[in-house]
């Protein structure tokens, strides 16, 4: 009995606690909305200082700005790509590098390069990839890993992302001639171009063999009836291997025209972004400002308040 007593007390003190909380909040609240109404005019204008201050702060010191590549590279560059980028990035700061006199980066401050994650790409391109360091992947995969940073498995990517950082817009275009200006990888592109284009010829002319040969079996079989029968029984006739020679050459020469089409360049560039400012911190203090301000005229006036009531 007396449990159930103790317990009716414990509530009616925790309502009376929380009563006497929303009571308190209430009180705060309308003392801070009453400082808010009198003193109106001086927070506005603070809040117009902020704002222009932040402003002509952010317009003076230059935000940064970022750009996006998308690039798939060809003829097994990859490694190269990665090698050029770390070098860019360690000579972005260095006004005497001789990379300056080949590629203008004064403006450059950074540039990363990193793979974009695709597990298919990875799966695909495995029996190409030494055996010695390739992971299970199925088994260790996990979204959280560094697996995917590390540039010892970046050839196993189709495609990566750089990201260039500079204080003024810098000629995508000149950046990626720069990186098109290799004259090793150069001729490996155009001999694997003229070995696609010799290929191509190759299967075009049996093709057309093929065709010939087909195209005399209507004659062949008027004259000898007995060998429609015979070619129906037989998976394995002669014609039919034909056919199926000339489906695979079809479905090859198919192939050999899309790498071409993806042979125009080194790093084939798959989508580039506009160049935007890079968020961060003072491209933010337009909003920073005013808010710092306001924030220190109103603790201004709690010390003054606090220092009244206890002193």
């Amino acid at each position: 009995m007396s449990t159930n007593c103790n317990q009716d007390i414990d509530v009616f003190d925790l309502f009376r606690w929380l009563k006497g909380q929303l009571k308190k909040f209430l009180i705060y609240g309308f003392r801070f909305f009453r400082f808010v109404f009198r003193n109106i005019l001086i927070i506005l204008l603070l809040l117009m200082i902020g704002v222009v201050a932040g402003y002509g702060l952010s317009k003076l010191l230059n935000p940064l700005k970022t750009a996006e590549i998308l690039v798939a590279p060809n003829v097994k560059s990859t490694a190269y790509l990665y090698g050029k980028i770390e070098e860019l990035d360690r000579s972005a700061s260095d006004d005497e590098s001789v990379i300056n006199k080949q590629f203008p980066i004064v403006n450059l401050r950074e540039i990363s390069i990193e793979p974009v994650e695709d597990i298919t790409s990875v799966l695909k391109n495995l029996e190409e990839f030494p055996v010695d360091i390739v992971p299970r992947i199925s088994e260790n995969y996990d979204d959280k890993s560094n697996f995917f940073d590390k540039p010892l498995y970046a050839p196993a990517y189709d495609v990566h992302k750089i990201t260039l950082v500079a204080s003024d817009t810098i000629a995508i275009e000149s950046f990626l001639a720069y990186l098109e200006n290799q004259e090793y990888f150069q001729d490996k592109r155009k001999a694997l171009l003229k070995s696609i284009a010799t290929e191509l010829e190759a299967n075009k002319f049996t093709i057309a063999q093929i065709d010939s040969t087909l195209g005399a079996v209507p004659n062949a079989l008027k004259q000898d009836r007995g060998a429609i029968t015979v070619m129906g029984s037989n998976e394995n006739s002669e014609v039919s291997a034909i056919i199926t020679t000339k489906s695979e050459l079809l479905e090859r020469n198919t192939d050999l025209v899309q790498m071409s089409e993806g042979l125009d360049r080194v790093f084939k560039v798959y989508s580039q972004s506009n160049w935007v400012n890079k968020t961060s911190l003072r491209s933010l203090l337009i909003y920073i400002l005013p808010i710092l301000l306001i924030s220190i005229f109103i603790l201004y006036h709690l010390i003054l308040r606090f220092k009244n009531r206890y002193s």
